[in-house]
């Protein structure tokens, strides 16, 4: 298949010769690559001479914004495959070969995108400037080469994409109405799941990104341009099922997602993420025969998607199917990435479901892990101390309890006041009671604690 590049730039001539250099090196050469020339007031219309084919300049005779240009590049281009670029860019040289692999692992799959340095989302990389240079980008090329092919994901970054021309010619290009950028890659995502299709980040393939170039070079508000883009997505959205139940997610409100879910099952089956959404909430609400059967339909479609592999592995484990669960957490760990969010919420509710099953030495090695994760997550603290309770090592409880209350857990004052009552220390076991029945004042045990505590501390003062 033949492949065309296309960069949308606003001045930035350095950036872009660079973004092309990359491109020029790659293993699997583009057909052609086509720098959409935003009306920039510097040598940009002079790289195609300078470089020759398969570069061409499209000057435009002003500045349409990231998706206006982009989608002047795509009416322009020839390729079969069309690869939207950032121009702020360098790319690994097996990026392109990496990306193809990862579209063409499965009909179903709608657009690719590689990991970077600086993106949003489970592509991310945590290197910094390594890839910065050519050096790093081969050195980053070779440790990813063992990394999982693709990883499902619900939304890919603009910053790098890779499309089939039939499923653009399917879908529609980007919406012109996100001006300058952001969210018109959100907004093309939505409309591909809708459609049925897989979003992939292709694990082997890296780009390095300087990060929002053009923004800064035209003096925008990187804070402002993204709520007045957020703004727009969701008057464009929020009708809709799907849309509605997108933007619940991204406010972090589970229960209108869900209903919304429910909603968008009715009248767009071919949306996968409505599975999702149910089995995210099912699973945290504790409702596991509901939320195995809506992730395992989701896994149907998106077998390479994390956090809906962990949390099956979590719905399971609290069905009491221990080893089917085991092997799925343990498979998903070893082959994907998950980050450090996902590590941690997952670290907290292995945890929690060990102290339900009693499993006290297990959740204390899962609460010990997250502390030393994340050592200023009072919850994390909380819950080793409540393992360690259980195990009846009253010492050490204490301290975790401690650390707990000192980044303002209000429920571990009241454990902390079990561990003192029982170590005899009963006048500060009632403080604490004290200080959590005040926090918690609507608490039944909180306030139940805290009565019991002043009736002792009274008997021993009779």
């Amino acid at each position: 298949m033949t492949c065309s590049v296309v960069i949308p730039c606003f001045n930035g001539v350095e950036l872009t010769r660079r973004c092309l250099e990359s491109l020029l090196t790659q293993t699997e050469r583009p057909d052609e690559i086509l720098i959409v020339d935003n009306g920039s007031h510097d040598a940009t219309a002079d790289l195609a001479g300078e470089f020759g084919p398969p570069v061409r300049v499209l000057r435009q005779p002003r500045n349409l914004g990231f998706a206006g240009g982009v989608n002047a590049g795509l009416a322009a281009a020839a390729g079969e495959e069309l690869l939207v670029l950032n121009n702020d860019t360098c790319a690994a040289p097996n990026l392109l070969a990496e990306l193809r692999r990862a579209l063409h692992g499965a009909p179903s799959v709608g657009a690719a995108a590689p990991v970077s340095n600086h993106v949003k989302g489970e592509a991310r990389l945590a290197v910094g400037d390594f890839g910065a240079s050519a050096a790093g980008r081969r050195r980053l090329a070779d440790q990813l080469a063992s990394a999982p092919l693709v990883q499902d994901v619900e939304t890919l970054a603009g910053l790098c994409l890779l499309f089939r021309r039939s499923t653009l010619d399917e879908v529609g290009v980007f919406d012109e109405r996100f001006g300058h950028g952001n969210f018109e890659d959100d907004d093309l995502c939505l409309r591909l799941r809708l459609q049925g299709y897989r979003l992939v980040v292709a694990r082997r393939a890296f780009l390095h990104h300087e990060g929002h170039a053009t923004f800064k070079a035209m003096g925008l508000d990187i804070g402002a341009q993204l709520q007045q883009r957020l703004q727009q997505f969701h008057a464009k959205w929020a009708e809709h099922p799907a849309g509605l139940a997108t933007l619940a997610h991204l406010y972090g409100r589970p229960r209108v997602a869900a209903a919304a879910a429910e909603e968008a099952l009715r009248r767009v089956p071919t949306w996968p993420d409505a599975w999702l959404h149910l089995g995210r909430y099912h699973e945290r609400h504790g409702e596991t025969e509901r939320a195995i059967t809506c992730l395992r339909a989701f896994l149907s479609s998106c077998p390479e998607h994390v956090d809906a592999r962990l949390r099956l592995g979590l719905a399971l484990l609290r069905e009491g199917r221990r080893d089917e669960a085991q092997q799925l957490i343990d498979r998903t760990l070893a082959r994907h990435r998950p980050t450090p969010s996902q590590t941690q919420e997952l670290l907290a509710r292995l945890g929690q479901l060990c102290l339900e099953q009693g499993l006290h030495e297990v959740a204390l090695q899962h609460f010990e892990a997250l502390t030393s994760a994340a050592p200023e997550d009072a919850e994390a603290h909380h819950g080793r101390g409540l393992a360690l309770l259980g195990l009846g090592r009253l010492e050490a409880a204490r301290d975790a309890f401690g650390r707990a209350c000192e980044r303002g857990h209000a429920l571990a004052h009241t454990n902390l006041g079990i561990c003192l009552h029982r170590l005899g220390r009963l006048a500060e076991a009632v403080e604490h009671f004290a200080t959590a029945a005040a926090a918690l004042p609507s608490d039944p045990v909180v306030c139940a604690n805290y009565e019991a505590g002043l009736a002792a501390l009274e008997a021993t003062a009779c």
